[in-house]
């Protein structure tokens, strides 16, 4: 809503101050200081074309604008005009919007536009570690915020499902067995025990009773040269190592609640590769270096192996094959790559081979990257699986949820409750910090009910659920909402807060960051909690009118803080 004041604003402006109204819309923003106003236009582009000082300028245009409709009144502080909302107008228009829409509040209709998002894409006979969570998340809340802006989004997860661990994993399997009702932890130490014999017999520092087994990385080689012939035996071992980490992969999904619409790792893309060498030998940009063809993509990049000498396809063969694949049958707007900072050379040669084929996909990848999260560890001090840190935040929040929250519902299941919240403040815990920037994560501020964190977020719902029921029973409902019984500034904190919504949301999109909607949230919830204390409710010296107002306000805010929750992937809970 306030956008949609924000370019009236510009409109008006337009013929003022010597540009259109798209280029005035750009220098409106809000000031630093609140007091200011709620909006500020500086004039110093325009002084410096009419050759006066700044602040004379403000006068001018201030004294000639015309207020449009949403604009109660201009000040001229210096070289900025400040512009103040009509507090009647945003509580007036927002209330109804807001509660009328709920969860799909700022939601646009579609725009008829595909967009990939690839994340997760943990490695198949491999732990699904705690590492894999940042690139899980970012990547889920991605999704979610693009469908509310009317994209239709596919989630992919590319799975990391052909790769030379598959050798190891047989090797091992060739030198001591297959395990008996086998499980991603068995998978995982058969290539433990494989790998550190493949090391040992690279630095010749076997022992007596290992000198009696094969050279790990000739079976490993071999085996992955037959897997990529199409050999039955082969693609048999590499399904049932397939088939033994997705039933895992799908548990913890469902825990976290995330559907993806494919499945499609590296394997599917195999039988594409003859053509990615010749689409490549045809475009003139493949070259020989050290037995191995490549790509050499100048000097900041280097050059990119594409095919390893031995004709093996290489991780960045395959996305290669990925990106031609995705433009040639979903035709997508952007594909993003949600994938750690350490790949950042990778991505970026990735692209450059993609531009310098003159690829229609090309400019339309994109390298979502994020920082390192130490600190993540057990009880113990050890790594820690993702199954073993859901377990243990379980655990924890149950205990964090008893402590800190005094009066608990009768009726209620407290580990459901737990579990909720141990997901809640996983969630949040990593989406409320830029990509871009490493985390230390601490399970005490993660769940910290009284911080910035899900749990906080969750318990603000849950109390607004709370005073809605009480409301009823006193035969208070919204319905009587009129918003000049909203005239208090805490009213208006919270209303023009819940405003910013819609425009967050754009902007986490536009940056690729659901950090600013989870920042967002937290203000909210907090000005809810100062609002609260001064407008009460039910009350003998409340009239009917003004607590159906308060009320509509304050279910606003549930309303705005339970979709922005959705868009994060946090669950709600609706007592605790």
């Amino acid at each position: 809503m306030n956008q949609s004041i924000i370019l009236e604003l510009a409109k008006a402006l337009e013929p003022h101050v010597g540009m259109s109204a798209a280029e005035a819309q750009k220098l409106i923003t809000k000031p630093q200081d609140r007091t200011h106003g709620d909006l500020t236009f500086p004039c110093f582009q325009l002084a410096k074309t009419l050759r006066i000082a700044p602040p004379e300028c403000a006068k001018k245009i201030a004294a000639e604008l015309k207020l449009p409709a949403g604009i109660s009144k201009v000040e001229i502080v210096g070289p900025y005009l400040n512009f103040r909302f009509d507090k009647g107008n945003v509580i007036g228009t927002l209330i109804p919007k807001s509660l009328n829409e709920k969860e799909r509040y700022g939601q646009k209709a579609p725009l008829n536009k595909k967009l990939i998002v690839e994340y997760s894409s943990p490695n198949i006979a491999k732990t699904f570690h705690v590492g894999h969570l940042r690139t899980t998340l970012i990547g889920h809340s991605l999704v979610q915020i693009f469908k509310h802006l009317g994209y239709d989004v596919l989630g992919i997860n590319h799975l990391g499902d052909w790769g030379t661990q598959f050798g190891i994993v047989w090797a091992g399997c060739e030198i001591w067995g297959r395990p008996k009702n086998a499980t991603v932890d068995s998978l995982v130490e058969v290539y433990r025990l494989a790998g550190n014999l493949k090391k040992a017999q690279e630095e010749n520092k076997i022992s007596e009773e290992q000198k009696k087994y094969p050279s790990v990385t000739q079976l490993a080689k071999d085996y992955f040269i037959r897997l990529e012939a199409g050999d039955k035996a082969a693609l048999e071992f590499w399904q049932w190592c397939l088939d033994v980490s997705m039933e895992y992969f799908k548990t913890m999904y469902d825990r976290l609640g995330i559907k993806f619409d494919h499945y499609t790792g590296e394997s599917f893309y195999r039988d594409m590769l003859e053509d990615v060498e010749n689409k490549i030998r045809n475009s003139g940009i493949l070259e020989e270096s050290r037995g191995a063809l490549g790509v050499d993509c100048g000097k900041k990049l280097g050059f990119a192996r594409v095919f390893a000498e031995d004709g093996r396809s290489l991780y960045i063969t395959r996305d290669i094959a990925t990106a031609m694949y995705r433009e040639d049958t979903f035709h997508p707007e952007k594909i993003l790559y949600v994938v750690a900072a350490q790949q950042n050379l990778h991505f970026q040669q990735l692209i450059e081979i993609m531009n310098r084929m003159k690829h229609p996909v090309g400019p339309k990848m994109v390298h979502v990257s994020f920082g390192f999260v130490p600190g993540m560890k057990t009880r113990e001090g050890g790594g820690i699986s993702l199954k073993d840190f859901l377990d243990e935040m379980q655990d924890r929040a149950l205990q964090a949820y008893k402590n800190e929250v005094e009066k608990r519902p009768e009726g209620t299941d407290e580990n459901l409750i737990a579990e909720s919240v141990a997901i809640g403040a996983t969630y949040f815990y990593f989406l409320s910090h830029s990509n871009v920037k490493d985390l230390h994560f601490t399970w005490e501020q993660a769940l910290n009910f009284q911080g910035e964190s899900g749990p906080y977020l969750q318990y603000a719902v849950a109390r607004l659920n709370s005073i809605e029921s009480k409301a009823k029973e006193a035969g208070i409902t919204s319905s009587q909402f009129d918003p000049k019984y909203l005239t208090e500034e805490s009213a208006y904190d919270l209303a023009s807060l819940l405003a910013q919504f819609p425009t967050m949301v754009e902007n986490a999109a536009r940056d690729y960051e659901p950090y600013y909607i989870s920042q967002l949230l937290i203000e909210i919830a907090k000005s809810f909690s100062r609002a609260y204390r001064e407008l009460r409710v039910i009350g003998e010296d409340v009239s009917q009118e003004i607590a159906s107002s308060r009320l509509a306000l304050f279910l606003a805010a549930r309303e705005v803080i339970s979709c922005g929750m959705s868009l994060l992937g946090i669950p709600r809970i609706e007592r605790m």
